[in-house]
């Protein structure tokens, strides 16, 4: 045992001189460094664990056989209560069953640490799975489809509806699953709704009441608050707008059916919003402003109304805690007569399995289905760290999260997980979508929407018609699936 570690240790060491000797920079040879000394400790740290794991006997009293089953994560906010679960799991049904968890979170180096570790054939039996390495992860064999893990099924079966083409699964396996929902809404400051003569009867529900309503807060509060908080940042203009309004269309800007861009079916949002600009009904001076700077405003009680997602939960009570009564609405409406679609959540996955599973699947499917156990997600989601892609996993909560607007923005009977779209494959001339949007909004004067988007869909498509027709097909809804409500 110790001279395979050695061997590691070695490889490890000769791999980090290659990348020091080659010119890299300071700051890389720095993070390379950092990722062989907790290689070396996770190394250390699993020989250490393999003989401290004693044959123990079963309710029967038959000796049952103990293993080390390792796992690997980057994601520290969750370490304390994970910790505690995967203490009682190895003081209790892990005992029974013959597993020990050991569980390790690394920091910024995580990635590095696991592709050296994965390159050297020491990856751990599961790990954090991330979308921006998976399918290189894939190709190389750094992972293996949860197919490989006997009695898998159940599992499987349980995550059938919110599993994707290009996201969970690759060449007609599944290499991970899905676990934890950004969801999106709008959020309102209830006090200017009041100070504007307004009441809950007239909270927006189209985006021409959102027009409206803006107007309203706009004129009441003479020059102290304005009716809409905008950011010049472009991520906004998605994870606060299109992202959300995707339960307008049925998409989020790839229509998956006709298999062509359509960032013009947001027109009748885009051209709302523009006309708030040009009424001037939004927050002053956003053109300067990033996410941070915006949102800082509507906790400070200066906005009315403002584009949101589930993670803002945290940033208005903990990042830029409000001092106004705010509650999340559900995402406004086109039109009153739109047909309906399930709400749009951004599913985040959890755990890939390594090759190193090879050597006990059974014990590893074991530990794999603690992880997305519900009772422990449950438990996440009463804590507020995590939103279920599962709505068993909510129903077990015994506790509403404290944090206000958590539990409205995991309020959903059926929710529409959102596939990828193959945008990563396109270089496109000119504006992106959202350089687009934003250039529209931050214009004090209105603008042919209609014109601008159809340009925008144009230059998209033209750019995906370059690609390989064979890698846009895979860019499909899984079969049975569908955006619609009630389907």
């Amino acid at each position: 045992m110790k001279k395979r570690y050695l061997a590691i240790l070695l490889t490890l060491a000769m791999m980090l001189g290659c990348l020091a000797g080659c010119g890299g920079d300071a700051a890389s040879g720095s993070e390379s460094a950092e990722a062989g000394k907790q290689a070396e400790s996770a190394a250390e740290s699993e020989n250490a664990g393999q003989a401290e794991a004693d044959n123990v006997g079963d309710e029967t009293g038959a000796e049952v056989e103990m293993e080390t089953i390792t796992v690997w994560s980057d994601q520290y906010h969750e370490k304390e209560v994970r910790e505690r679960q995967i203490a009682e799991f190895n003081a209790g049904e892990g005992k029974e069953l013959g597993i020990q968890i050991d569980y390790k979170v690394y920091g910024d180096s995580y990635t590095d640490t696991l592709r050296i570790a994965s390159q050297a054939g020491e990856a751990p039996d599961l790990f954090h799975s991330d979308n921006k390495w998976l399918p290189e992860f894939v190709e190389s064999e750094f992972v293996i489809p949860i197919e490989e893990l006997p009695g898998s099924e159940g599992i499987l079966n349980e995550y059938k509806n919110m599993l994707n083409n290009q996201e969970q699964i690759f060449d007609g396996k599944t290499y991970t699953l899905p676990y934890s929902m950004t969801t999106y809404g709008f959020v309102i400051n209830c006090d200017l709704f009041e100070q504007a003569g307004m009441t809950e009867e007239d909270y927006p529900t189209t985006w021409e009441e959102v027009r409206e309503a803006a107007a309203k807060i706009t004129e009441a509060s003479n020059g102290k608050a304005y009716g809409l908080g905008l950011s010049s940042t472009q991520w906004t203009v998605s994870s606060f707008y299109t992202f959300g309004g995707g339960q307008n269309v049925g998409h989020y800007g790839y229509d998956w059916n006709t298999k062509q861009f359509d960032y013009s079916a947001f027109n009748p949002l885009i051209e709302a919003i523009d006309q708030i600009v040009a009424d001037g009904s939004a927050f002053p001076g956003f053109e300067a402003l990033d996410a941070d700077g915006i949102r800082a405003q509507f906790a400070a009680g200066n906005i009315g109304m403002i584009g949101s997602a589930s993670f803002d939960c945290s940033v208005y009570t903990t990042n830029f805690p409000a001092t106004c009564n705010w509650k999340v609405l559900p995402i406004p409406k086109f039109d009153d007569g739109e047909e309906e679609y399930k709400r749009f959540g951004l599913a985040t996955n959890l755990l890939c399995v390594g090759p190193a599973a090879k050597a006990h699947p059974e014990k590893v499917l074991k530990v794999l289905e603690f992880f997305y156990d519900d009772a422990n997600m449950a438990e996440m989601y009463e804590n507020g760290l995590y939103i279920p892609v599962r709505n068993e996993a909510i129903a077990l909560a015994t506790k509403t999260p404290e944090m206000n607007g958590w539990a409205e923005f995991a309020d959903f009977d059926e929710i529409f997980v959102m596939p990828p779209v193959p945008d990563s494959y396109i270089t496109v001339e000119g504006t992106t979508y959202r350089e687009a949007i934003v250039n529209m909004w931050t214009n004090p004067d209105l603008d042919d929407v209609e014109a601008v988007m159809k340009d925008v869909d144009e230059r998209y498509n033209q750019a995906l018609a370059e690609v390989d027709q064979g890698v846009v097909d895979l860019y499909v809804i899984p079969e049975g699936i569908s955006p619609l409500s009630g389907k």
